[in-house]
């Protein structure tokens, strides 16, 4: 009963190997996830005493306030909200076949499953989608997270000379038994053996892990799956009958030789046509469901030409590196956030009183340390020295200056748009252009200059639909043999 699942560690191996060779992707895009959604003071930075630490922290320490506003957010939302009013009001024109919310042939709507894959697009540069038929009822899409995802390599925009690709999963053990228990006693017990203690503790609400460990179940009361789909080659018969003018294929072993000798041997005593055929090598996708020790759960080949279910784009992957639109406006998101800091700093500091205070008189149990931090606050206190009795404690006011730290907000602000190539006018706000043609020219110049983006992910909307009609198509064929 031990023995009731096969083992396959060298392809668990090469898994592990595909999975730990993005590393840097899902870091860069971990970062840059913070970034869009606020998280912006995370980056890492060494104080002049050589601690490191985050950019929050360091500011904190130093006595000033973090201060963030999110201009990332509102481009990202503005390009998404520009995708679906496009995809809304296209009818009929060039438009509609590049971003079209309408149904194609056996093609269900998938605006929003579209438009989180568009956001996931600017944020990271990678968009997965996983083409299913388990329901039944026609193909489904869903939405797979670059956290989950690992290939053998990067070399194309769509990833398609890839020999082996593959996400991980997180599955109540309930839907594993009924997935992969094959109905009996044996396998059930070896697969509640096999994931005994290894089920995914109670996280906190709000997502999942900042980073996803390849074995571990990132998901409350879920096991981890590994699903990996690789090309393979396989070995095929390929057989003429001359007696009965049929051409047919085997998959080549042993059992299938020894049948085709018996019956030529069998024909050629009664002068019957013999089966000619010949060996003949070809490759096929195999897709292999493994635990995280290496058990095989499931093992099955695509039946034709079928490839993996998976969709992806990665923009725009030259020399096998992914940068994204988000990743352009960083610099200036981080240089708006400082300067804003430093006008709240500027403006704290003019309006506090320095409280001189006497070296002498410094209370029992404080220490210069304390006076530093305190004095980095509005209405600090400075310790000094005094040299006669007479002199008391009292009050210092000074005017701060921006020293044109107001001019340059405004200019990070303009080199933000610049940067991100989209103008006030494509985010919804309010334009200078006068008059219905102008705005219409500066519409259309924003545009231009997402067009590279949209028409890379127009590229992967088109292939996934190519492959959805297949999928239904075939659906629709078994469904119609089976009535």
């Amino acid at each position: 009963m031990d023995n009731i699942l096969d083992k396959d560690s060298a392809l668990l191996k090469v898994a592990m190997q595909a999975w730990e060779s993005l590393e840097m992707l899902r870091q860069r895009r971990r970062r840059l996830k913070g970034f869009a959604y606020g998280r912006q003071w995370c980056d890492m930075v060494r104080d002049s005493q050589g601690r490191v630490m985050s950019e929050e922290q360091y500011l904190i320490e130093n006595g000033r306030v973090p201060i963030t506003n999110n201009l990332i957010r509102q481009l990202v939302k503005s390009i998404v909200g520009r995708y679906r009013y496009m995809a809304a009001k296209a009818d009929g024109e060039e438009l509609a076949q590049m971003l079209s919310r309408k149904s194609e042939a056996g093609v269900r709507s998938l605006d929003d499953y579209d438009a989180r894959a568009l956001e996931e697009f600017l944020i990271s540069g990678c968009v997965v989608q996983r083409i299913s038929d388990e329901v039944g009822h026609g193909a489904g899409v869903e939405n797979v997270s670059p956290e989950r995802i690992f290939l053998h390599r990067l070399d194309g925009s769509s990833a398609g000379g890839n020999r082996l690709i593959g996400v991980l999963h997180d599955m109540p053990l309930t839907t594993m038994l009924q997935r992969f228990g094959d109905g009996t006693v044996e396998r059930h017990e070896a697969i509640k053996r096999l994931y005994a203690g290894k089920v995914g503790a109670v996280r906190p609400l709000g997502g999942e892990s900042a980073s996803i460990v390849f074995s571990e179940p990132s998901q409350a009361g879920c096991c981890r799956v590994i699903e990996v789909w690789e090309y393979l080659p396989s070995e095929l018969l390929r057989c003429h009958d001359r007696r009965s003018a049929e051409y047919f294929v085997e998959d080549y072993s042993d059992e299938v030789m020894a049948r085709l000798e018996t019956e030529n041997n069998r024909r050629r005593k009664t002068g019957e046509p013999s089966v000619d055929h010949y060996l003949d090598i070809t490759e096929s996708w195999r897709c292999s469901w493994l635990a995280p020790s290496g058990e095989v759960l499931s093992r099955y080949w695509a039946t034709g030409k079928e490839s993996h279910p998976f969709v992806t784009r990665f923009y725009p992957l030259i020399d096998g590196e992914v940068h994204s639109m988000v990743e352009d406006v960083v610099d200036q998101q981080k240089y708006v956030n400082r300067l804003i800091s430093l006008l709240d700093s500027v403006i704290a500091s003019s309006a506090k009183g320095v409280l001189l205070y006497p070296t002498d008189q410094l209370p029992e149990g404080f220490t210069w340390r304390d006076m530093r931090r305190i004095w980095s606050n509005p209405s600090g206190v400075l310790p000094f020295k005094r040299t006669s009795k007479t002199v008391m404690p009292h009050q210092v006011h000074s005017s701060g200056s921006s020293s044109g730290a107001s001019e340059m907000l405004r200019l990070q602000l303009e080199l933000f748009d610049e940067i991100s190539g989209t103008t006030g006018a494509l985010r919804g706000k309010s334009s200078h252009a006068t008059g219905a043609e102008m705005l219409h020219t500066e519409l259309e110049n924003g545009t231009i200059s997402m067009l590279d983006m949209l028409a890379s992910f127009r590229a992967f909307i088109d292939e996934r639909n190519a492959r959805l009609r297949c999928v239904n198509s075939d659906i629709n064929r078994n469904n119609c043999q089976e009535l």
